[in-house]
């Protein structure tokens, strides 16, 4: 008698990969390709889920997907997965925290730079008398002596003080867990950062902890005439209180590129002002990077087939 054979796992994948991962995963099991709103009608059937960004795996869509083994997310935040409740229903979660950070390292430094030199292109002929008296009037900063504040100093903001420091910039840290360096940088903590800082970046989760993590409380906290960038996550920001202090002159310049909500809404608060930087969460939009975020398809099937992922998520409150 011969045993029937076992079927294969169902990968449903709702956003974009490349070509290469998604031959690998037909490869490893039968492979659907769902519009988001259509995710629903596929989770019951599915061993696997796959998504990016906009794929919210909360415990409705958990309930549905009894077969469900493991979620990937191509990207390395996770405040679209409830990690609780996958945990709850033995879902293991997995995710490539590595994929895009020299792409936000390179955002943090470009953006330091251009606050400070604020280089704007001659786009066509400029009169003489305008071009001698622009050239005359515009003034940039020195980088060597101005102090970065780094809030997180794991994998982007330590590689973001290395090259501070390579520019001869003066570096301050602060992080929940104990770091070691190989160049100079003092650890303190956030009010001594705030304080001290001539830019702050910060790169960290949002967690409860980041959550309105830059608000009226700690923006008062700023050294008059502080810069701030924000290329971790929308929501560790208060944008209200981040723009109030901007027009005050307490803050005198900003870049952002996550926000919140996605995209900003018209009325959102920093639009209009001329000494802030919107960009649409591109900080990580390098081809090496999206594709790097592919991978993960690599760690689902490795849950499939019952070995362990390199790249496992981590509870909130682990570093």
């Amino acid at each position: 008698m011969t045993a029937t054979a076992k079927p294969p796992p169902v990968i449903v994948v709702t956003e974009p990969l490349n070509d290469r991962t998604l031959k690998y995963l037909a490869e490893h099991g039968e492979l659907r390709r769902v519009a988001i709103e259509d995710l629903p009608k596929h989770i019951a059937q599915a061993d696997a889920l796959i998504v990016r960004t906009y794929t919210q795996v909360d415990e409705a869509l958990l309930a549905q997907g009894r077969r469900l083994k493991v979620v990937g997310r191509a990207g390395v935040a996770l405040e679209n997965v409830d990690l609780a409740a996958c945990r709850r229903r033995g879902v293991q979660v997995v995710h490539t925290p590595a994929a895009n950070t020299l792409a936000v390292v390179d955002y943090t430094v470009g953006m330091i730079i251009q606050m400070n030199r604020r280089f704007w292109p001659m786009t066509g002929p400029v009169p003489e008398a305008e071009f001698h008296q622009v050239r005359k009037q515009t003034f940039g900063r020195f980088l060597a002596g101005v102090t970065l504040g780094i809030i997180g100093c794991g994998r982007i903001g330590s590689r973001v003080g290395r090259a501070a420091v390579g520019l001869g910039m003066t570096v301050l840290y602060n992080d929940i867990i104990p770091i070691e360096l190989d160049y100079p940088a003092e650890a303190v903590d956030k009010p001594t950062l705030y304080a001290r800082s001539d830019v702050v970046t910060i790169h960290v989760p949002l967690t409860r902890l980041t959550r309105k993590l830059i608000c009226a409380e700690t923006l008062r906290q700023f050294k008059r005439g502080a810069q701030f960038i924000n290329a971790a996550r929308g929501p560790c920001v208060d944008y209200d209180d981040l723009a109030a202090a901007i027009r005050a002159g307490h803050i005198a310049a900003a870049a952002i590129d996550c926000h919140d909500p996605e995209p900003p809404p018209a009325d959102y608060p920093l639009f209009g002002l001329d000494n802030v930087i919107l960009t649409p969460h591109t900080a990580a939009r390098v081809p090496a990077a999206v594709e790097a975020m592919c991978e993960v398809v690599y760690d689902v099937v490795a849950v499939l087939e019952g070995r362990a992922p390199a790249y496992p998520a981590k509870d909130e409150e682990e570093p």
